[in-house]
């Protein structure tokens, strides 16, 4: 006779998930904050499209002992920091058992410092018990503007609630208040996008990407954008260089597999096929 199985629901699951996150970090020494989906504040949280997996943000200087830390417990990487995405902020893990999580070593929007970004986070941190064991988690107001400053550039469906919930709603000192902690921690720009104030990011540092994501520009207009935004030669160059560069995550998610040398030379000609102007 088979063994009868019980399903977790998934909330029930990110929930002891987060907890196992939690465990792993005290036991490597890593401080965290969890972020977003079943770590939102009820305020936050409540009539918002569920998530599926979690979002831990990692004190930087402690990224690499976590990631240790968690390939040494079972968790298997996914994609890493440098080709996740144009920001470069996040690595996805996942556990045949716990599934996804998205580890954090700087938030977008935030990360004009990220160690003192996560530090001020830090500071004012509560805490929230998630799978029967107390997570770090930022403040209600920090948890706005996480909210408001990722519906800048999120095309999957969150940004309208989060902008109902963490500002529509607020009154006008809170909002107020809002942007200033976006100022303190260099999150004016995409705050002001989210926000539909565009003057206020007029001149601001990624103006035009953050304009081209929060309208789901395609890649190429990612990187027109981000060619406007770019100051001096080096920082162009390093664009040209990252644009015919393969992003080998992508292509294996794609393949389904990690890629060999031959896949990913057919795929560089392939991109700079696509790059060359037709005819």
């Amino acid at each position: 006779m088979q063994a009868p199985t019980t399903h977790v629901p998934t909330q029930v699951r990110l929930r002891l998930a987060h907890g196992v996150l939690e465990h792993h970090a005290r036991s490597a020494g890593v401080e965290l904050l969890h972020v977003k989906g079943v770590a939102l504040h009820p305020q936050l949280a409540e009539g918002r499209r569920r998530s599926t997996d979690c979002d831990v943000l990692v004190r930087p200087a402690q990224v690499p002992v976590f990631t240790a830390a968690l390939a040494a417990e079972g968790w298997e990487q996914i994609t890493t920091f440098a080709h996740g995405s144009v920001f470069m902020h996040a690595a996805t893990f996942h556990h045949t058992v716990w599934g996804t999580v998205d580890v954090h070593r700087s938030f977008p929007g935030l990360d004009r410092d990220p160690g003192a970004s996560f530090a001020q986070l830090w500071d004012g941190h509560e805490e929230m018990l998630l799978g029967g064991v107390p997570c770090a988690v930022p403040a209600l107001r920090p948890q706005r503007l996480l909210l408001l400053v990722h519906a800048a550039r999120d095309a999957t469906g969150h940004a309208r609630h989060d902008l109902d919930v963490s500002w529509t709603r607020v009154d006008a000192s809170e909002q107020e208040r809002i942007d200033a902690l976006a100022r303190d921690l260099g999150a004016l720009v995409p705050l002001a996008i989210a926000t539909g104030r565009p003057e206020l990011a007029r001149g601001g540092p990624g103006e035009h990407l953050w304009t081209a994501l929060h309208a789901n520009a395609d890649a190429r207009g990612v990187r027109a954008a981000r060619w406007r935004d770019a100051h001096g030669l080096r920082e162009r160059l390093r664009l040209l260089v990252e644009a015919a560069r393969v992003n080998p995550d992508h292509l294996a998610l794609r393949l389904g597999h990690r890629p060999d040398r031959a896949e990913l030379r057919r795929e560089w000609w392939a991109r700079l096929r696509r790059a060359l102007p037709r005819r």
